[in-house]
């Protein structure tokens, strides 16, 4: 049985430079359909499961406020993130037909979702997260049924929190707990004993490899209906933090997949926030070379990312 999913992502300014190869890494997984809320320029070629909604930023929020019964006037569209939560009752009407609803963010690059979240799993879980500790803000599956749609409601002080001018992660914090309300205590525990008793790398690799899987095992998040795996899917450089195992400079998208260069390794998607904010060069130069990728994408390119950008493998008249 297929089960149907859709992400939905607000998103208002300006697209990133790389937003061609995103909307290309969407399209290729056809069993999920992207829905944008969003101001930008539409795409020339979009594929059938990008859907784009046409509006305005203050128009969206006048229209998160009339259905959350608030005053959502941010000044800026970063505080969207603290509305992922609510993303399911506040778009109910589009979530008709559709087994699971999520949310995302755009400074990804996709794999081939459908070979990590496979029918049988997705059947199984209510609810999947690419970390193992908390929701994952970049990716987050949930079930559609009314519980899930109004789990938000319990988040304490929801309205003077989305009220607030102050930017929350409450995707990733507050909705996290009320979904798996014992890793809150793997928090706890990782802030308040393996940070005093470890310097900060050693205490890192013990949380991500010991710590969390353990804790998991024992509070047996998979029998309460939650898919929590830690995907890795956010490489921290080197010379800026802890270098994991799976880590490296270059990945290579290609035919839908996203392949670690040094292990070989298939993984669901590349989240590259940390090589955005400390990595990549805003100079002319870079952004000619490496941030103008064509609109014409296709599986057959082979892109390679690293620190410094994107770049177009062995094109012929490129």
């Amino acid at each position: 049985m297929k089960n149907k999913i859709i992400i939905l992502i607000p998103y208002f300014g300006s697209f990133p430079p790389w937003i061609n190869l995103y909307f290309e890494s969407c399209a290729f997984n056809t069993h999920i359909d992207w829905c944008f809320f969003t101001d930008c320029e539409i795409p020339r070629h979009k594929a059938a499961n990008l859907i784009f909604h046409k509006t305005s930023f203050s128009d969206y929020c006048q229209m998160v406020s009339g259905k959350l019964q608030i005053n959502f006037s941010p000044d800026n569209p970063y505080k969207l993130c603290g509305l992922k939560p609510f993303y399911g009752y506040i778009h109910k009407d589009l979530l008709e037909g559709y087994d699971f609803w999520g949310f995302g963010d755009v400074d990804v690059i996709w794999g081939d979702i459908n070979q990590f979240y496979t029918s049988d799993i997705l059947m199984k879980y209510d609810v999947l997260s690419t970390h193992a500790d908390r929701l994952s803000g970049h990716l987050a599956l949930i079930r559609n049924n009314e519980k899930y749609r109004k789990l938000c409601f319990f988040i304490k002080d929801w309205k003077q929190k989305l009220e607030s001018p102050l930017a929350m992660a409450l995707d990733e914090q507050d909705f996290s707990w009320l979904v798996y309300p014992q890793a809150k205590f793997i928090t706890w525990f990782y802030g308040k004993i393996v940070r005093k008793l470890f310097n900060w790398r050693d205490a890192w690799v013990l949380y991500y490899f010991f710590i969390m899987p353990i804790f998991n095992k024992l509070m047996c998040a998979k029998k309460r209906g939650l898919y929590f795996i830690e995907q890795h899917t956010t490489p921290i450089l080197a010379n800026d933090a802890l270098t994991f195992k799976h880590d490296t400079d270059k990945w290579l998208y290609h035919n839908g997949k996203i392949i670690n260069t040094k292990t070989n390794l298939e993984h669901i998607y590349f989240h590259f926030m940390i090589y955005k904010k400390n990595g990549f060069r805003e100079d002319y130069f870079w952004k000619e070379k490496y941030y103008n990728l064509p609109y014409n994408l296709s599986y057959e390119d082979k892109i390679l990312i690293d620190k410094r950008g994107f770049v177009i493998l062995d094109r012929k008249n490129k």
